[in-house]
């Protein structure tokens, strides 16, 4: 493959890496000290905030990032299961770690282990997890209000060590909180809130480059629109990271993440920063050398959302359920799979694969197996979106595109963030859709306008995005000037039936009533399609040989474990 070793030295020439620290010296014993292992990450974004769970969204691909510097209650492993982190056990239903109270609400307690510091040396105390939720909760921050914390009655410290949950009602998850729910430190964050400027509470440079927390490694430095500097924490829980330095560098372009991979400037790619076509040669380029690994992980949905508010709607005829399903009827997934993935990528048509994270069931295999018999699929059928809007009163004018009684173009507004990926893909489905019959009018956005969650709210029509959930059809996760914005029901589709759906998922313990509720929310989407998904986007991570720890194997996030990654 020598097309790839020339694109790497061509591309490389103006891709310094950024200053590395440290190096060899005398301990004062005259046995050189052990040379610091500093291992170079690739990622595409640049995250707005480090937080686990940010009070700004800081849009798709940035976990990779934030997990170096977070460590929460619990862990999720490669493997999706949930593990104690900060605390010495999880909560267990009908014991005295998750009581049920007989009316209805319940409590869920965590001992927290003890020694625990954060980043600063200060000790970790109950109070901290306290004081999140205070800060989670303040409507003037406009964090928000999804599971688990919108279930939550109020979190207690009953002493430095002992934190307790009070739950408003019944909530399966509730001994799964991950990232959903961290503490925060009161030492820092304390006089800034009781003064509650949110704004200045909101820029505050804890959230950036002053961050402090519990996770495997420390901020260092960070260079604004090029990388972010990190130490092991000799004090992490789990013990101290094998690997002394961190340096995560961000690539808006791909080919340039690519070819400091291949030329060892970064030995390791994730976050977004590689593409399908780049992991596959990657493979060709380094199986039988034994270069490295390669890792195709169905990560977060790709789906269109739709436009439902009508002070931004452009579309009136959107609102037709006939007209929604005559757009998902005309659309090609299996041109999609061949022009972005060769053909190879696993493509799915609902909200829930193997691989999802936020929505939880016991029995996968039972649940997947319920929902595929239970939802309406749509096949890619030309005609079958031609009866459907002439059902809905449209007909074809002379260059045979849709036309209204008035004789007005059906026009589709489709909007993208820019990336090879997605104006390939942007491009795919114009040219299928206005095959069909439809005015297509696409916008391709910046990438940095992800931040911009007001922008990402006023979309016309159509707006393709990524990592949607089951949480991103309730009626409270719509984004508004209140909320600053926040949330992911970005169409704004209000579906009472849904909304109770999705409450009493939330608030069932029994594992088989939660898979026909689940079932329920997605046959609905089905049918009135708020929103659909043209496939699960491929994560591409990649890494040399000499890094070893990440986790092959992972349904999800293969930094999980990084603290015990090694280099060669």
């Amino acid at each position: 493959m020598r097309w790839l070793t020339l694109v790497a030295l061509l591309i490389l020439a103006g891709c310094a890496a950024p200053p590395q620290q440290g190096g060899g010296s005398s301990n004062g014993s005259g046995a050189p000290e052990r040379q610091p292992r500093s291992l170079t990450i690739g990622v595409r974004y640049e995250p707005a905030a480090l937080a686990s769970k940010p009070l700004r969204e800081s849009g798709s691909g940035v976990s990779t990032t934030t997990r170096l510097f977070n460590a929460e209650l619990d862990l999720e492993d490669g493997r999706a299961t949930i593990r104690p982190y900060l605390a010495e056990a999880l909560p267990e239903v009908n014991t005295d770690s998750w009581r049920v109270l007989p009316d209805g609400r319940m409590e869920t307690t965590y001992r927290l282990k003890p020694n625990v510091t954060w980043h600063d040396g200060t000790p970790l105390s109950a109070e901290d997890f306290a004081f999140a939720y205070r800060v989670f909760t303040a409507p003037a921050l406009g964090v928000p209000a999804g599971p688990p914390i919108d279930q939550m009655e109020d979190v207690v410290a009953s002493d430095e060590r002992t934190v307790v949950v009070r739950w408003r009602q019944l909530y399966p998850e509730a001994g799964a909180l991950t990232n959903n729910f961290q503490a925060l430190p009161r030492h820092i964050l304390a006089a800034p809130f009781e003064r509650l400027d949110p704004d200045a509470f909101l820029s505050h440079p804890y959230w950036t480059t002053e961050y402090v927390n519990m996770g495997p490694y420390r901020i260092n430095r960070w260079e604004p629109g090029a990388f972010i500097e990190a130490v092991a924490f000799d004090g992490h829980v789990l013990g101290r990271p094998k690997i002394d330095r961190v340096t995560v560098r961000f690539f808006a372009d791909e080919n340039v993440a690519f070819t400091n991979l291949l030329a060892g400037e970064i030995q390791y790619a994730s976050g977004r920063s590689l593409r399908f076509e780049h992991g596959t040669g990657l493979k060709r380029e380094w199986d039988a050398g034994k270069k490295g690994n390669v890792l195709f992980t169905p990560d977060t949905s790709r789906f269109i959302a739709l436009q439902f508010r009508p002070e931004v709607v452009a579309q009136r005829s959107l609102g037709d359920a006939r007209v929604r399903r005559a757009i998902v009827s005309a659309l090609d997934r299996q041109a999609l799979n061949e022009g972005l993935f060769e053909g190879e990528n696993d493509m799915s048509d609902t909200f829930y694969t193997r691989y999802s994270r936020y929505e939880r069931v016991q029995d996968v295999d039972r649940a997947l197996a319920e929902a595929d018999r239970a939802v309406t699929h749509y096949p890619y059928d030309v005609r079958r979106a031609e009866q459907l809007m002439v059902e809905a009163g449209f007909a074809r004018d002379r260059d045979g595109q849709f036309v209204n009684a008035a004789g007005e173009r059906s026009a589709l507004d489709v909007w993208w963030h820019t990336s090879p990926q997605y104006d390939k893909e942007g491009a795919i489905l114009a040219d299928t859709w206005q095959r069909a019959g439809f005015d297509v009018k696409p916008t391709v956005l910046s990438a940095a306008s992800l931040r911009d969650n007001q922008l990402r709210s006023s979309f016309p029509a159509l707006y393709i995005a990524s990592s949607s959930r089951l949480e991103s059809f309730a009626s409270a996760s719509i984004p508004t000037a209140a909320n600053r914005w926040t949330g992911s029901n970005r169409g704004g589709w209000v579906s009472p039936e849904y909304d109770g759906l999705w409450l009493t998922f939330n608030s069932t313990l029994d594992a088989s009533e939660r898979i026909g509720q689940m079932v329920g929310m997605l046959k609905l989407l089905s049918d009135e399609v708020p929103a659909f998904v043209l496939y699960y986007n491929p994560s591409i991570s990649a890494h040399l040989s000499a890094v070893r720890g990440p986790d092959s194997a992972s349904l999800n996030a293969d930094v999980w474990n990084i603290y015990e990654w090694e280099l060669a």
